[in-house]
Parts: structure tokens; C-alpha cells; sequence
């Protein structure tokens, strides 16, 4: 079984869409939120019945969440889920063969990620085609990678408190290789995302500031790799 692990402001609607549909799902045994926002809080979709609250008193942001989510999952498997995204469940049954400690990461391939314009995820449906969602190895991590990743718990190195929005993803890309575990793509999927709905709002500026100086002090063999901000 899996736990997913979604951290959330309650800003994008995509959750609306994808969580009663994992909720759903036999391979799905637990959906995780940590919200960092008890404000907005959204009690309709707490009465899912394999969701888990954790409410937090501020926010603590994405990476911390993530943190904090694996430490309380259930399961040795899990996926790290961002609140702006709805995917194609049909790739998950193939994404749970690879859920093994000897393995990395499986994100979806940019090729199969639908950046939004519009915060209206209703606007864009998702059609299952019959995609195969065939797996591959890969080797460069992409910048919409960190949106939805799948891999077992040993795979999961804690990420550094100093980082709280960006670059998780890319030290878990690179914890796994240093690990000699080999990180993959979903390919033959389709996956929607808004992409930044919170961390590019106004107030964060300083927060995504700080983790860049950390990105390039502490993760240097890293510069290779191609991200944007």
C-alpha cells in the first residue's frame, strides 16, 4: 500500500478532483495532509475515509511537510503529492513494481506534464487514453519532476530544514544517485499542474531567496542540472 503525503495552503482546486479518486484506489492506503493553513482548512474533503489531517499551527512549508508526512506514513511506500496536480491513475498498478528500496525516485517525464495557465482545473480535463505509462530510467532532473514522486520509504533521505520550498525535490534526485539507486521517469502518462501556486505568491520572495543561497552553497554538484526559478 501506498501513503501519499500532501502538504497544502487549500489554494488550487486540483485536490478536489484528485484526492477522492487515490481515495479510491485499492494500491492507495492512506492520504496524508499536512495543512499548513487551519484557516482554510477543507473538512468535506477530511470525511474521505483514508485521509489523515495533520494540522499544523503555521505554516511550515513544502519541505519540512514532506518531512514530517514520511515520518507518520503507515506504509514503505509513498508518494510525495503536490495540491495543484491531477494525474492519470492509471500508471499507479506500474509504479507499485518499482516501489523497492534498491530503487530511486519515480516522477512523471516532462513530456507528460501539462504546465496550466489557468487556475481552474476544470478547464483542462484529463482524458486515460489506455496509456501503457512505460518506466524509464533517468538521469537529469527536470523542473516539473517534484510534483508528484513515487518511491519507497528507504529511498526518502530527510531533507535539511534550511530548505523550505524549493530544491527538495532535486536533493532527493541526488541523495538516490549518490545512493547508487537508479531515479525514473512515467512516461506514456498524462499529469496537470498549475506549478507554483503557493511559492510564487506574494510574502515568499525571502523564503525562495534563502533556499537558493543554500542550493548553491551546499548542493554545488548540483549546477549542472537545468532549473529555473
Amino acid at each position: 500500500m501506498i501513503s501519499v503525503i500532501m502538504p497544502t495552503l487549500w489554494k488550487p482546486q486540483h485536490y478536489k478532483i484528485m484526492l477522492p479518486i487515490l481515495n479510491d484506489h485499492p494500491l492507495i492506503g492512506e492520504i496524508i495532509i499536512v495543512d499548513n493553513d487551519i484557516s482554510k482548512t477543507d473538512h468535506e474533503i477530511l470525511k474521505l475515509e483514508k485521509v489523515v489531517h495533520l494540522p499544523q499551527e503555521t505554516n511550515i512549508y513544502v519541505n519540512p511537510a514532506w518531512n514530517l508526512g514520511v515520518e507518520n506514513a503507515r506504509f514503505d511506500k509513498i508518494c510525495l503529492l503536490s495540491d495543484d496536480v491531477i494525474f492519470i491513475p492509471s500508471c499507479i498498478e506500474k509504479v507499485y513494481e518499482y516501489l523497492k528500496p534498491e530503487n530511486g525516485i519515480i516522477g512523471f517525464d516532462a513530456d507528460s506534464t501539462i504546465s496550466q495557465s489557468t487556475d481552474n482545473p476544470y478547464d483542462f480535463p484529463l482524458l486515460d487514453f489506455g496509456f501503457s505509462s512505460n518506466i524509464t530510467p533517468l538521469e537529469k532532473i527536470h523542473f516539473t519532476y517534484g510534483v508528484c514522486m513515487f518511491m519507497h520509504k528507504e529511498s526518502y533521505t530527510k531533507i535539511p530544514e534550511s530548505y523550505k520550498i524549493f530544491f527538495g525535490d532535486v536533493y532527493l534526485f541526488q541523495a538516490n544517485k549518490q545512493n547508487k539507486k537508479t531515479n525514473y521517469r512515467i512516461m506514456e502518462s498524462m499529469l496537470l499542474t498549475l506549478m507554483h501556486t503557493t511559492s510564487h505568491s506574494t510574502g515568499f520572495k525571502d523564503i525562495v531567496l534563502n533556499d537558493k543561497i543554500n542550493y548553491s552553497i551546499n548542493l554545488p554538484e548540483l549546477s549542472n542540472l537545468e532549473i529555473k526559478l
